[in-house]
C-alpha cells in the first residue's frame, strides 16, 4: 500500500511538471513582442513656468496676553475655563477683599475726624485775627461747638477701633493713630472750653500763632489720611482682574481657595482670529517679497489647501547670528481651526520664466556626465544629454539638447539604455 502511494505521488509530480513547462514554451512562442521596451513619449513644449521656495515655521498668535495677579491673597472666585472666548474688561478672577474693605471703613472715620479737626483749625485761625469783643465771644462759642463735635466723632471712632483692635481687625499701628486723633479731639475740646471761659478783647499775635500752628497740623493730618483712603481704594480695585484683551482662555493656573501672588500667571489669553508665521529667508529671497504681499501658506495637520497668508513684516537687516532676514506672515483664521504651534510651510516665488521650451521631469534622468533623456530615432531609443533650468515639480525647463515638438520617452525611460529597440504605446497627455 505505502508502494502504490509513493508511485502516485512522483506521477502527478511528473504531470504537473510537464505541463507547466509546455506553457511556458507556448508563452513566449505567442508573444513574440518581448524584444521591445514598450514606452510612453510626450512632446518639448513651450510655455512658461514658476519656482517656488519652501519654508517651514510655526504657527503662533499675534496678541497674547499673560494676565498677573497685582495682588497677594486668596482667590474668591475664577469665572473662566481654558478654551472659554473672553472680551476685553471681562471679570477674570476675584481676590478676598475682607481685609481691604475693614481698612477703608476705619480709614473714612478717621478722615471724618480729620476733617472736623482741620475745620475747627480753620476757625481758630480766623478768630485769632479779630479784636473785637462780642466778635470773639461768638468765634469761641463756635469753636467750643466745633470741638465738641470733632470730641463725639472721635470718640465714637475710638470706641469702634478698640472693639476691632480686639477682634484682630485691624492693627496696633492703625488702632494708635485713631487712639492720638481722639486725644487731640479731647485736648482741642479742653482748649476750647477754658478759651471760652477766659476770652478777653484782643488777642495776641502768641494766640495767633499758636492757631496757625494748629491748622497746620490738622491739615497735615487731614492729607495724610486722605493719601492712605485714595491708596486703600485703589488696592480694592485690583481685587478684581479683567481681561486685558479679546481673544481665548489658553491657560488657567488657579482654583478658588488658593494663594496667589503677583508672581503667578493665573491666565494666558491668545487673539487667535489671526495668526502669524515667522519664517527666515536669505538675501536671495528678502527682496523678492515685502509687506503686503500675499503668500500661499500650507498647514497640513489643518487643511491639504493652501490658506492666503499676508507679509505684515519683512525685516530691511539680517540677524548678525544666521544672516538670514526674518519675515512675519499674517493668517485669518475665522474657525480658529488653526492652532498655535503648528507647522506652516511657506511657498515663495523665486523665479519665473516666460517662453521657455519645457519637458516632463520625470524625463530627464541623470548620470556622472550630467542629466540626459531619451529620444525616438527609426524605432530605437537615443541618448540626448540637456541642460535643465528651474523646475516646478511637474515640469522642468530645458535650456539646450532639445527642440520644441521634439518627442521624448516620459514612461518606461528608466529601464533603457542607448540603442535598445522601442515600441511607443501612447503619448503622455500634458
Amino acid at each position: 500500500m505505502k508502494r502504490y502511494a509513493n508511485n502516485l505521488f512522483a506521477y502527478l509530480f511528473l504531470s504537473f511538471l510537464i505541463l507547466f513547462t509546455t506553457s511556458c514554451s507556448e508563452q513566449i512562442e505567442e508573444n513574440p513582442s518581448n524584444k521591445y521596451i514598450h514606452v510612453a513619449v510626450a512632446s518639448v513644449s513651450r510655455g512658461s513656468i514658476r519656482d517656488y521656495t519652501q519654508f517651514t515655521g510655526v504657527v503662533k498668535p499675534v496678541n497674547l496676553a499673560y494676565v498677573v495677579s497685582p495682588l497677594q491673597g486668596k482667590v474668591k472666585e475664577a469665572y473662566f475655563e481654558v478654551g472659554d472666548r473672553v472680551k476685553k474688561g471681562d471679570l477674570l478672577f476675584t481676590i478676598d477683599s475682607a481685609d481691604i474693605e475693614d481698612n477703608i471703613l476705619v480709614l473714612e472715620q478717621q478722615l471724618n475726624v480729620a476733617q472736623a479737626n482741620l475745620a475747627l483749625a480753620q476757625n481758630g485761625v480766623k478768630a485769632a485775627y479779630k479784636s473785637s469783643y462780642e466778635s470773639q465771644k461768638l468765634e469761641l462759642e463756635s469753636k467750643l461747638k466745633g470741638a465738641e463735635k470733632a470730641y463725639i466723632s472721635a470718640k465714637e471712632a475710638y470706641d469702634s477701633a478698640v472693639l476691632l483692635l480686639e477682634k484682630g481687625i485691624i492693627n496696633r499701628l492703625t488702632y494708635n493713630q485713631i487712639k492720638s486723633q481722639y486725644e487731640q479731639a479731647e485736648n482741642a475740646l479742653n482748649s476750647a472750653a477754658k478759651a471760652f471761659e477766659l476770652y478777653e478783647s484782643e488777642i495776641s499775635q502768641d494766640a495767633v500763632d499758636a492757631a496757625e500752628e494748629q491748622l497746620k497740623q490738622a491739615q497735615a493730618s487731614y492729607d495724610m489720611i486722605k493719601v492712605q483712603l485714595e491708596n486703600a481704594r485703589k488696592k480694592l480695585s485690583l481685587s478684581k482682574v479683567t481681561s486685558p484683551i479679546d481673544g481665548i482662555i489658553a491657560s488657567k493656573d488657579i482654583v478658588e481657595g488658593c494663594l496667589i501672588s503677583n508672581t503667578m500667571t493665573p491666565y494666558t489669553i491668545i487673539d487667535a482670529d489671526t495668526v502669524q508665521v515667522q519664517i527666515s529667508v536669505s538675501e536671495q529671497v528678502i527682496n523678492k517679497i515685502g509687506k503686503g504681499t500675499k503668500l500661499n501658506v500650507h498647514i497640513p495637520s489643518v487643511d491639504e489647501r493652501p490658506f492666503t497668508g499676508v507679509v505684515s513684516v519683512a525685516s530691511p537687516a539680517a540677524d548678525l547670528k544666521t544672516m538670514s532676514y526674518s519675515v512675519l506672515i499674517d493668517i485669518k483664521n475665522k474657525n480658529n481651526a488653526i492652532k498655535p504651534g503648528m507647522t506652516a510651510k511657506v511657498s515663495i516665488l523665486t523665479q519665473n520664466r516666460q517662453d521657455v521650451l519645457l519637458a516632463p521631469l520625470s524625463s530627464v534622468l541623470s548620470d556622472e556626465n550630467g542629466s540626459f533623456v531619451y529620444t525616438i530615432i527609426d524605432g530605437r531609443a537615443v541618448k540626448r544629454p540637456v541642460e535643465t533650468g528651474i523646475t516646478d515639480g511637474q515640469n522642468v525647463e530645458i535650456l539646450s539638447g532639445l527642440s520644441e515638438n521634439e518627442l521624448i520617452v516620459v514612461k518606461g525611460q528608466q529601464f533603457l539604455s542607448p540603442n535598445d529597440e522601442v515600441k511607443i504605446i501612447g503619448e503622455a497627455k500634458r
